[in-house]
């Protein structure tokens, strides 16, 4: 199955990919002809440097249809250009980060908690905010970083990795797998906390919905090589096992961890479900 994946997205993508901490090299590969007849070939993209893969049609709604043919699900979301996409949704992590830096600075200076205690209510995954009926914080928190590491690192790797598969699959595609995935990882965060740790765990962060996009990007092309920190050079098929077996590991084990493994392995399980739906036609291209 993933061999027929091998040999067109190669078409598509570049011979050499990059992203922080991890740089790739994609070799020749492959999805499925509806994806194929959208690119055009090109001869190198660097996420670094290279911003860009042009798609040769324009999809919905701008085609043309029959009128025996239906409108995909939601096919209105494809008149939102990418670039409103991809900038929007690094905006919101911005001004939601900048939210959180002035409540902290308030509690600092004033000793106000309000604001900081309407923040945690309403960009916090848990399970108190799910159970008082705060449904979208599943949704708002993948929006949401307290710290500046945090956001650096989840708004770097977004960076880079998510424009490929923005302009790959096309905006509405694109927002069905980042938001879906980070509503998975935030229910996968809230079940395990709730089920197995037996405890409330605040949660936030687009670490999940990034690690959908990751995994989605090994199943296309699972022989794209990623260099560690620039050095280490590690096939794509191994990277995300890896992954998984380390935030498995930690969600069982390290108790004390503040990252949220669980909601990581959520979100690489999401990308891997995408990526069957799409190869099995459960959602249609067009």
């Amino acid at each position: 199955m993933l061999s027929l994946c091998h040999r067109a997205l190669g078409r598509a993508l570049s011979s050499s990919v990059r992203f922080p901490p991890l740089q790739c090299s994609r070799r020749p590969s492959s999805f499925s002809s509806t994806i194929v007849q959208r690119l055009r070939p090109q001869p190198q993209v660097r996420f670094f440097t290279s911003p860009t893969l042009k798609a040769r049609g324009r999809p919905y709604p701008h085609r043309a249809y029959q009128n025996h043919q239906k409108p995909p699900f939601l096919g209105f979301l494809d008149r939102i250009p990418q670039n409103t996409v991809f900038w929007g949704i690094i905006t919101i992590n911005g001004v939601v980060f900048f939210a959180w830096t002035l409540t902290k600075q308030r509690v600092k200076s004033e000793g106000v908690i309000e604001p900081l205690r309407w923040m945690m209510d309403n960009f916090t995954s848990s399970w108190k905010n799910f159970s008082e009926g705060r449904i979208w914080t599943l949704i708002t928190a993948t929006f949401s970083h307290q710290h500046i590491p945090h956001i650096l690192v989840n708004g770097f790797t977004f960076y880079f990795m998510a424009k490929p598969v923005l302009e790959l699959f096309g905006t509405r595609k694109f927002l069905f797998l980042y938001m879906g995935g980070g509503l998975i990882a935030s229910l996968v965060s809230l079940g395990w906390h709730k089920l197995v740790d037996h405890k409330d765990v605040s949660s936030l962060g687009a670490s999940g919905a990034i690690y959908s996009v990751v995994s989605l990007l090994a199943c296309l092309a699972p022989t794209m090589t990623f260099h560690l920190y620039g050095i280490i050079p590690i096939p794509a098929w191994l990277v995300v096992p890896g992954l998984f077996a380390y935030d498995t590991y930690s969600a069982m084990y390290n108790k004390e961890g503040t990252t949220d493994a669980a909601g990581h392995v959520g979100g690489l399980l999401a990308g891997i479900a995408y990526y069957l739906a799409l190869r099995f036609r459960i959602f249609r291209m067009s």
